[in-house]
């Protein structure tokens, strides 16, 4: 693995009653969740599904953002299978690095997720720049994270500031 990119959903709903785990998205974030994937196609950070790992929180709002993000995707790198992951719900970045290790084969891995934990795994991974500040500051719905290292393989995951917060943005539709 060289570049990790971590996405964190769209924008919940909160319907009365609804346990949290089974929060749809909400208008805004129907919206925003395709702007992810076309952010990912443009940016070229998902080219090629051979080499990409996909891992998804089983909450419905991570499915939902990914989803709707792969349906942009698609369109330039067919079809993108993905992974649902119980763990990743409510993880902390120690459980976050145990799945990405899982799926360290691949050249890129993108986890869909929740916070705190992924700003933390963010703050842990990534090297002292002015993007990673700017991804610690604020670590918004919908917002991506691309990380990358030189070093391949799931070490990498073990020591801490051993990738570069290569890039940071949040889309909105």
């Amino acid at each position: 693995m060289r570049r990790l990119i971590l996405i964190r959903h769209a924008k919940s709903d909160y319907p009365f009653g609804v346990p949290d785990h089974d929060r749809p998205l909400a208008e805004r974030g129907l919206r925003d969740a395709p702007q992810i994937g076309r952010h990912l196609r443009d940016e070229a950070w998902a080219t090629s599904t051979s080499s990409l790992s996909v891992v998804v929180s089983s909450a419905l709002r991570a499915q939902q953002t990914w989803l709707a993000a792969a349906a942009e995707l698609e369109a330039s790198v067919g079809q993108v299978p993905y992974v649902t992951e119980s763990r990743i719900y409510e993880a902390s970045p120690s459980t976050l690095r145990t799945v990405v290790a899982e799926h360290a084969d691949a050249d890129t891995v993108v986890v869909v997720g929740h916070n705190p934990g992924l700003v933390q795994l963010v703050a842990e991974l990534g090297c002292p720049s002015d993007t990673r500040s700017r991804a610690l500051e604020k670590f918004p719905t919908s917002a991506v994270a691309v990380l990358s290292s030189p070093e391949g393989g799931a070490d990498v995951l073990n020591a801490i500031g051993t990738f570069d917060v290569s890039s940071y943005v949040i889309p909105r539709g």
